[in-house]
């Protein structure tokens, strides 16, 4: 067996090497056809980019409903009196409201009282109710789409 040992030489020439094939894109003939393609290469990446933002926004608006308070329809009765509102309790108890009265509520919908005040700073301005049904949220946008 023979040993041959190849010398290179540090300055002189070197034989070439075979670098491995690859199928070789085609160059563009002008700077159209080079947009055209930077085009098509991107067109996925801003789809992507697109439906990841549209499903960020549908779970945004999600959690935004799922949080934030629903209106009730409420029948509440004073002295043989009964009426029927619907009544947001609004945000983290800021702003409730009945819908079909110029009276601020404040209630306690756990022990099943609700005051109507003329003045929410003057207490002796409300009026004390029982209230005697609750019911969901469809019924609520029930009675304030009939209505």
């Amino acid at each position: 067996m023979s040993n041959k040992i190849k010398k290179q030489s540090l300055l002189g020439k070197t034989p070439e090497r075979k670098k491995p094939t690859q199928a070789k894109r085609q160059r563009p003939v002008n700077q159209q056809q080079a947009r055209e393609q930077v085009a098509q290469q991107s067109i996925p990446e801003i789809e992507l980019k697109k439906s990841k933002s549209r499903w960020y926004t549908l779970a945004a608006v999600v959690l935004i409903l799922l949080i934030t308070p629903k209106p009730i329809l409420i029948t509440y009765e004073k002295l043989g009196m009964v009426s029927q509102s619907v009544f947001w309790p609004g945000i983290f108890g800021y702003g409730a409201n009945l819908f079909d009265s110029t009276l601020s509520p404040r209630a306690d919908l756990s022990r099943n009282v609700i005051y109507l005040c003329q003045d929410k700073r003057k207490p002796d301005t409300c009026q004390k109710y029982r209230v005697t049904d609750k019911s969901g949220f469809f019924a609520a946008m029930k009675k304030l789409t009939i209505d």
